[in-house]
């Protein structure tokens, strides 16, 4: 049996669980749009297109962010490999940190009730909502975003 760290619990809830119901076909295939996944690569690569972007990414967002966004997208693993080579989080570098969550909620990428089951998973200290922010909180809705981070005591 392969015993887990703090580290490798914290990786897998959030990578395995998001790339799972992106990639075990949950979503129709329509839903991908025009993304391009290379399971072959080593490591594995995923390519988010321009039409999966602004309609699952940033349909909220502003137009300038959305082409910026577009002129920045590159290929990308799904960091399995960089999050290995890190030391294990411990309550040194994990566990000293306050957490909150805010829960976006027109996010089309990763749907409300998924990230209640990713918070249900790893319990943060305070849950925040944007009700009108799709994934990229800080362009649809920065104003919002910038009120919930001023409200924490850093």
């Amino acid at each position: 049996m392969v015993k887990l760290d703090l580290a490798d619990a914290i990786f897998f809830f959030f990578f395995f669980f998001f790339f799972f119901f992106f990639f075990s076909g949950k979503l129709p295939l329509t839903d991908w749009v025009d993304c391009a996944t290379d399971e072959e690569h080593a490591p594995p690569s995923v390519l988010f297109g321009p039409e999966f972007m602004r309609r699952k990414l940033y349909q909220l967002s502003p137009e300038e962010d959305i082409t910026l966004s577009r002129s920045l997208v590159r290929v990308s693993s799904y960091y399995v490999d960089d999050m290995r080579r890190r030391p294990p989080f411990g309550e040194d570098r994990y566990g000293a940190v306050r957490k909150v969550y805010v829960v976006c909620g027109q996010d089309q990428a990763i749907v409300e009730a998924y990230q209640r089951r990713m918070i249900a998973g790893c319990p943060v200290e305070e849950v925040r909502e944007i009700a009108g922010a799709d994934h990229m909180a800080m362009f649809s809705a920065p104003v919002e975003l910038a009120g919930h981070l001023a409200d924490n005591q850093w």
